[in-house]
């Protein structure tokens, strides 16, 4: 049975986060090698979507004041504030493994995200297209990027947030399904430990593609990352 390599990178840089997820994209070639990724922002960034124009998205002035990395991810999307008080998770998989259509793929990945948090006691559900929801408000939402043989999506895992700090960091011209964020300190008076999310997540995902085994990267993807630089 082909198996899920399970990898928590730490803390990375805004450049460093993006560069990974877009290079093991590319390497991509087989269902052996799907992987999930966890990772953290080492400081406050702006996730710019593939196909978004900044001039009229984020505050510019804002942003260079409070130092706040801008970052361009290969995936759509709107562009999405983070920092220390986020986790991403990354899925790198074989299209083969997941539903044809895009809303379909969505709907298999986020479910395993919903599974994922009940798990932590967080009783949220899926809004299509890619968002997840607590009482209306988003904890979790995701994009994509494709290759001919590969889909990645990554999303946000909010554990603490200060809206004030994203609506003066974004100008937000899209309607949105939801009512604002919230953050599983709002939801459960606490924030679990990585490694309890970590393992909600190999559960979660478990469900839905089998085997989810802890791993690393292995030489050929360390060499690959280490050979390319954020454009």
């Amino acid at each position: 049975m082909v198996s899920v390599r399970f990898i928590d990178l730490g803390v990375l840089t805004p450049e460093q986060s993006v560069l990974i997820d877009d290079v093991l994209l590319r390497m991509h070639s087989s269902a052996d090698d799907d992987v999930l990724l966890l990772y953290s922002r080492d400081r406050p960034c702006i996730s710019v979507g593939r196909f978004q124009r900044t001039e009229h998205t984020i505050n510019s002035e804002y942003v260079k004041k409070n130092d706040i990395a801008v970052v361009r991810r290969c995936s759509g999307g709107s562009n999405i504030y983070s920092d220390e008080r986020q986790l991403t998770y990354s899925l790198i998989i074989s299209k083969n493994r997941l539903p044809p259509d895009r809303s379909g793929s969505f709907a298999v990945i986020c479910n395993c995200i919903v599974q994922s948090l009940r798990i932590l006691g967080i009783n949220c559900s899926y809004k299509p297209v890619n968002d997840i929801l607590v009482n209306g408000k988003k904890i979790s939402g995701g994009a994509q990027s494709r290759t001919s043989n590969a889909i990645l999506q990554h999303g946000s895992l909010i554990l603490d947030v200060d809206n004030d700090v994203v609506a003066a960091s974004l100008i937000d011209r899209k309607e949105r399904s939801y009512d604002g964020l919230t953050s599983m300190k709002e939801c459960l008076g606490h924030i679990p430990s990585r490694n309890d999310i970590a393992d909600a997540l190999i559960s979660g995902f478990s469900k839905a593609f089998g085997p989810v085994t802890k791993g690393e990267l292995n030489e050929k993807e360390i060499k690959q990352v280490s050979s390319c630089s954020y454009r």
